[in-house]
């Protein structure tokens, strides 16, 4: 089990715990996969985060870390510390870290990913 921002999640996915609202609403129960429209209903009524089976953050971290090569994920890793010289003694900004990290990685994979949809289509 791990909680994921909404933003992270996709079709597929099985609910660990009920997902709900800020005013503590239910949305979708635990156990359901999860489909473009739960997803979007999640972002439309305020879900920020669920809770899904088998997977967490710091998978998701590591699946995108696997997914690139290791010049463009020192790469990143070389600028973020940069950014962020000494996050260890201060968990708040190691999340922060941790945050950033995540998004600079799927902005790479998603570059990747286009680049190599463009050389399939061009084929």
């Amino acid at each position: 089990m791990g909680i994921l921002n909404v933003n992270d999640i996709t079709v597929g996915m099985v609910l660990a715990k009920a997902a709900m609202n800020k005013n503590g609403t239910v949305i979708l129960g635990p156990g359901s996969t999860l489909t473009d429209k739960h997803i979007t209903s999640f972002k439309t009524w305020g879900v920020t985060e669920v809770d899904i089976q088998g997977i967490d953050s710091d998978q998701l971290l590591k699946e995108a870390m696997d997914a690139l090569s290791s010049d463009v994920v020192e790469s990143i890793e070389k600028e973020l510390g940069e950014l962020f010289p000494s996050v260890e003694a201060n968990p708040v900004m190691e999340e922060i870290y941790k945050i950033v990290k995540k998004m600079h990685l799927k902005q790479a994979v998603n570059q990747t990913s286009g680049a190599t949809d463009a050389v399939t289509k061009d084929s």
